[in-house]
């Protein structure tokens, strides 16, 4: 029934403490997780920022193109794009195109350039007339209205510096060529930007037609110019930071944040698309072995070790109660088995004294040696009596913590043999002898004299119980460096081994039945070693050589 009881205890505490694991795991987990969503919004939304600045870099930049386009002169249109493509960083190539004349500039055969020529090849589409100038832009019909939604950007002193280059390079070329806006023809206007992929490469080409039917003239963006701008819009990172970085049409990385080492097997946590201005790049984003923050793990780190010590808290808290409810099981046990002994033991001499004392109140025992042989008995069984008496007042005031001790220097010699000449006849009847081996100097030791005869005694009375058969008692006695130590040895059966580190245990019995030979209470060992400890000294066992116990009393000297 204690074991179930036990067992029950176990279950109550090992349960709820499971249930309130799993179900803080779970909490922590699900809290991660929406530190990790957390994370990636927030690595989304500065990502998203970044490609919006670029896109409206690049838009700001063609819509200064487009009005640079629609100011030229038409007196002056050819002489005028061939120097924005000797002077303009953001002009890779110029064009004039008819659409009854074809492409008239640049010219086609030996006067034209290598890149001149690779240009007319890349475009041949659009110069041939396969494909409609106004398909790169579907609301294409009136750039002013455009133009003029928009507004202008004169107001530069707010942009970054990428950003305020690549504008004053677009504006600078409205100085050349100029036309009066007043001559403008509004209203029947066209033109736009087209991105175009040639042997799977971006290539953009801005246009405009002034009227309807007639030239259209314009330009091819330089890429690398337009990107030297773009990426100082990139934010600085450390390497514990996320990496952005600009990739273009075919997968190439062509900038990048912070020193993170990006290879081709990396892939993105994510990528925010840069259409429709420059279709096919985009801002990917990297991170550390896939992770979206330290943070959210340093959370998730700091949590579980939390948990862990919470739930060790109550495990080891548990264990302590359910070892201490087992211990004071065990005590609640021994006392019974205490109480039964002591009622037992007292009951023997009791019933002894109360049948002698009967027999001689009632004058029916006639012979002398008859009645001193039953008054010897009474005697012994009152000694018994008052020696068990004793052991549980010494208990009981051991475990309140109420012995006094009267400590003084003794002659540990004298009062070995003092001990030894008292209960020879005794031991003698017994059918034991008693062996000393004492030294002829004194030894003089520190102790209160009551309680070492107590246990001198104790160990004595110990080896007639135990070791009958043994016919001896040793009892020696030397001097160490700091101690005295006093043997007390029998040519018993000795201490089976699986009880020698508990027979100094209170009320432990190697015997613990009503029904055992020797009588005994299990408290006189434990008393012994408890008074002797706090004298300073100790009491230890070992098995005798030959055969046999030996107890050694350590006490300090003087």
């Amino acid at each position: 029934m204690q074991k179930r009881s036990i067992i029950l205890y176990w279950l109550l505490i090992f349960i709820p403490t499971v249930i309130i694991g799993m179900v803080a795991f779970r909490l922590i987990y699900h809290e991660q997780e929406r530190i990790n969503r957390l994370a990636v919004d927030a690595i989304s939304d500065r990502a998203k920022s970044i490609s919006e600045t670029l896109l409206l870099t690049v838009e700001a930049v063609q819509e200064e193109l487009i009005r640079s386009l629609l100011s030229i002169s038409d007196d002056r249109l050819q002489d005028t794009l061939l120097e924005w493509s000797e002077t303009n960083p953001l002009v890779r190539n110029v064009f004039i195109w008819d659409e009854k004349a074809g492409l008239i500039y640049p010219v086609s055969g030996v006067a034209s350039t290598s890149e001149e020529r690779y240009f007319a090849s890349r475009f041949d589409g659009l110069f041939s007339g396969r494909v409609s100038w106004s398909s790169g832009k579907p609301d294409s019909s009136d750039i002013h209205k455009d133009l003029g939604r928009r507004g202008t950007f004169q107001d530069i002193s707010q942009m970054n510096r990428g950003k305020r280059e690549l504008l004053n390079i677009a504006q600078s070329s409205r100085s050349i060529g100029l036309e009066s806006s007043d001559t403008m023809e509004e209203g029947i206007t066209t033109g736009g930007w087209m991105p175009w992929f040639a042997e799977n490469r971006l290539y953009i080409i801005g246009w405009v037609s002034k009227r309807k039917g007639g030239p259209v003239h314009g330009v091819e963006l330089e890429l690398m110019t337009l990107l030297s701008g773009l990426i100082s819009n990139f934010p600085e990172t450390s390497s514990d930071e996320p990496c952005y970085a600009l990739v273009d049409d075919s997968g190439a990385l062509l900038h990048q944040s912070g020193d993170m080492k990006i290879d081709r097997d990396i892939k993105p946590i994510l990528r925010v698309s840069l259409e429709p201005f420059l279709p096919h790049w985009s801002i990917a984003v990297y991170t550390n072995q896939g992770k979206t923050g330290a943070a959210g793990n340093g959370f998730m780190i700091t949590a579980l070790l939390l948990l862990f010590v919470f739930i060790a808290a109550i495990a080891a808290g548990g264990f302590l109660l359910m070892k201490n409810a087992r211990q004071n099981m065990i005590d609640a046990q021994q006392k019974t088995s205490f109480v039964s002994n002591v009622s037992h033991e007292l009951k023997t001499p009791l019933t002894s004294i109360r049948m002698f004392a009967e027999l001689l109140l009632d004058d029916r025992v006639k012979d002398q040696e008859k009645r001193h042989k039953y008054l010897q008995i009474m005697v012994a069984e009152t000694r018994r009596l008052t020696r068990l008496v004793n052991n549980v007042l010494d208990f009981s005031r051991l475990e309140q913590g109420k012995k006094r001790y009267q400590i003084e220097e003794i002659n540990g010699c004298e009062l070995i043999r003092e001990i030894s000449e008292i209960h020879t006849p005794r031991i003698k009847e017994a059918g034991m002898e008693v062996i000393l081996n004492i030294p002829d100097e004194a030894i003089i030791i520190r102790a209160d004299r009551d309680a070492l005869e107590q246990v001198i005694l104790n160990l004595i009375d110990n080896a007639i119980k135990y070791a009958g058969d043994g016919k001896e008692i040793s009892i020696s006695m030397k001097m160490g460096t700091k101690n005295c130590e006093i043997g007390v040895e029998d040519r018993g059966p000795g201490v089976p081994e699986s009880h020698r580190k508990k027979i100094f245990e209170k009320f432990h019995r190697v015997d613990n039945s009503l029904t055992a030979k020797t009588q005994g209470s299990g408290l006189g060992l434990s008393i012994a070693r408890r008074m002797l400890r706090d004298m300073g000294g100790d009491l230890d066992y070992e098995p005798r050589a030959g055969g046999g116990s030996s107890f050694v009393v350590s006490i300090p000297l003087k």
